[in-house]
Parts: structure tokens; C-alpha cells; sequence
């Protein structure tokens, strides 16, 4: 059978944003009751190559929740809490003006310093880190502001040096050992590998960024953009990966296989609404926010919130979006997993209708609209 035939409007939302030059393709994933309903891509990868199920996608800030994942099973072997201070963390921060920035205020976007300029990935991570943790905060601590990269770091240098052995001292090895692997995520990477890259040179797409209603070839699909890893904005793999962990997650924290990746209260904590009803300063918009995901926000306008989940997705909805490329979230009520990305950066605008249609899309073919 046609790949697409059951998904309709969901095949024309994507030939929409082929013919308007948002993207020359776009790889999906989709599954009800864990069991999946779509697997496929439609499009090009590179010019003359079709866009497979096993292309080697960007996923953004759609990876944010896997490290906030991992953050959270560290919390639970007792490492630390949710208040623990960074000051207590790491001690170069300690006399910093972030040495009172809890845990939980990096992974709700409350820390106050949401535009630091990391450097990457033209520095290395010890020069990011150093650079994020003398960088003055621009806003007070507790204020509602989306980090696209500076907290993460952070986050992912805390999670490093809690590693346990020589083969943890990165934190893409930990994220593989800890939570990668158990998972069953095997095609993922946070900075893909040197050797993979040559291993799997063709199932890397060509990614474009749009200008002047053109699409041009991104400096993100280069080499080193490609390896260089980023807790809140470098996971890179096949979308039914991503699909796949928030399987896990409908699972109460269980892998495909039985294995106990994490407990079930630490699912349910992380996909409570902490953060709710704030302006975000950096999204322009009032986002609820779990711990790392964001919440169903349709509440305070489903025409204009970006990164949202469609007009019929479920209240306890929850997922998160890659910038400009990329959405995943799962809708608890209706069991159901939605994972896509494209190889077109298109514009804020031009991709937060793309979201909408596609997410709308897969609602309305699967009659739950």
C-alpha cells in the first residue's frame, strides 16, 4: 500500500511545503496504542536522493526532552533535586550571579539567561561552559524566557561530571549509556559520530535554510555541525526514534523490550504543568512548560502559539519543537504519537502554519478531529 494513502491531508500538507520551497522533504512517524500506523518520508533528501525512514535528521530543540529525561533519572538515583542550586554543582559558579539557579528554574526556562551566546559549535564544550557562566544574566531569576541553548549546556555539563567511569566523560557518551541504549535509540546521536558520518555518508540529507522565498544550503548540515553535541539542540536520527521515545514515555518510562528506563512518577512529574500561564520573553507568547517539555498551550491562543500541537490535540498533550524543522509530542487521551522533521529551515512564520497543517493533518485522517 502507498505509504501516505491512509494520511491524505497530511501527504498534501507536506506537497504544500515542497511546492512553496519550505522544504524538498519531510519524514514521519506516527502510532496509536504503541502500536505504528506510519513510517515513511516523502520528498528528497539531497537532489535526485528520496528522503527515507532511516535519513539522518536534525531534530533541534526536539531533543531537549531526552536530556531533561536523563537529568531526571539522575535525580532519581539521588545525585541531586529539582532545587539544587548550580552554585552547589559546579563550583566556577558558585561565584557567579548563577550560583542561585536551581535545577528545576534550567529546566522550566526560568534562569534569566536565555540569549547567552555559547559560541557553539565553533568553541569547544569547556569554552562554552565557561563562557555561559561568566556571561552576566540579562533577566531575573525566575523570569519566564525559552533558552534555546545556554541552560541546556549547562545542564548537560552537570550530568558529565556526575558521569560514573572513564566511559561516561562526555556528555553524548552518557546520554548514550543512560538512556540512548536502554531506550532503544540506536540510530540516535547528540554530535554524530566522526566514523558515522562516513559509515552512513548517504543517509545524511542536504538541509537548506529559506531567503528571499529560495531555499540555499545551511552551514547545519556540515561537518562541523554535525558532530559537535548540544544538549538542547544537536540530536540528530531517524524520526521514529523520537517517535519512539515518547512511546516510552506513554509507557510510564518502560522500553519497547520490558526494561525499566526510568520510574513512572518521574514521567508523571515531568509532564506536570509547573510552569504555567507566564509571557515567555523569548517566544513572545503565554507557554506552559512540564519539566523540559512544553504543555498543550491552546489555552491561551491556538492561532498564534508557537511550537503547538494542532487545534485538536488533547490538554495534557505534551512534546516539544525543533527550531524551524521539527515537531514531536504525544497526546495521552488519544494514545497517540506524532514525530516529523524536515531538511528546510523556512522562517519562523512560514513554519509555525507548516506545524499547524501537518499536526492538524494527521488529527483530522485519523478521524479525531
Amino acid at each position: 500500500m502507498f505509504p501516505f494513502a491512509d494520511f491524505p491531508l497530511l501527504a498534501a500538507a507536506i506537497e504544500d511545503g515542497i511546492q512553496r520551497q519550505l522544504h524538498t522533504g519531510i519524514q514521519v512517524y506516527i502510532s496509536q496504542n504503541g502500536k505504528p500506523l506510519l513510517n515513511s518520508a516523502r520528498g528528497e533528501a539531497t537532489p535526485g536522493r528520496s528522503m527515507t525512514p532511516s535519513t539522518i535528521m536534525p531534530w533541534r530543540s526536539a531533543g531537549k526532552p531526552l536530556t531533561a529525561l536523563l537529568m531526571l533519572k539522575f535525580i532519581e538515583k539521588n545525585h541531586f533535586g529539582l532545587e539544587t542550586r548550580l552554585g552547589d554543582l559546579l563550583p566556577e559558579a558558585a561565584v557567579s550571579d548563577k550560583a542561585a539557579v536551581t535545577i528545576f528554574e534550567l529546566l522550566t526556562h526560568q534562569s534569566g539567561f536565555p540569549l547567552t551566546e555559547t559560541g557553539w559549535p565553533e568553541v569547544d564544550w569547556r569554552t562554552t561552559i565557561a563562557r555561559i557562566i561568566a556571561e552576566p544574566r540579562q533577566l531575573p531569576i525566575g523570569t519566564a524566557a525559552y533558552h534555546p541553548q545556554s541552560s541546556w549546556f549547562l545542564l548537560g555539563e552537570i550530568l558529565r561530571r556526575s558521569g560514573s567511569d572513564e566511559s561516561t566523560r562526555s556528555f553524548e557518551s552518557l546520554l548514550q549509556k543512560e538512556l540512548l541504549t536502554p531506550a532503544g535509540l540506536t540510530r540516535t546521536h547528540c554530535g554524530i559520530p566522526a566514523e558515522v558520518i562516513v559509515d552512513q555518508a548517504d543517509e545524511l540529507p542536504v538541509l537548506y535554510e529559506r531567503d528571499k522565498g529560495q531555499l540555499i544550503e545551511s552551514a547545519f548540515g556540515s561537518d562541523l555541525w554535525l558532530t559537535r553535541p548540544s544538549p538542547g539542540g544537536n540530536v540528530r536520527g531517524p524520526i521514529s526514534e523520537l517517535g519512539g521515545f515518547y512511546e516510552l514515555m506513554l509507557r510510564n518510562g518502560e522500553s519497547s523490550g520490558g526494561l525499566r528506563v526510568v520510574s513512572e512518577t518521574t514521567v508523571g512529574q515531568m509532564c506536570t504543568r509547573h510552569r504555567a500561564g507566564q509571557y515567555d520573553q523569548t517566544l513572545q507568547h503565554v507557554i506552559d512548560f512540564g519539566l523540559g517539555v512544553i504543555l498543550n498551550s491552546d489555552r491561551h491562543g491556538p492561532e498564534t502559539v508557537p511550537y503547538g500541537f494542532g487545534r485538536f490535540a488533547s490538554d495534557d498533550a505534551f512534546g516539544h519543537g525543533g527550531s524551524q524543522c521539527s515537531m514531536a509530542f504525544c497526546d495521552p487521551q488519544h494514545k497517540l504519537v506524532v514525530a516529523w522533521t524536515s531538511n528546510g529551515f523556512c522562517g519562523e512564520g512560514q513554519h509555525q502554519r507548516r506545524n499547524r497543517m501537518i499536526n492538524e493533518a494527521v488529527y483530522e485522517d485519523l478521524g479525531l478531529a
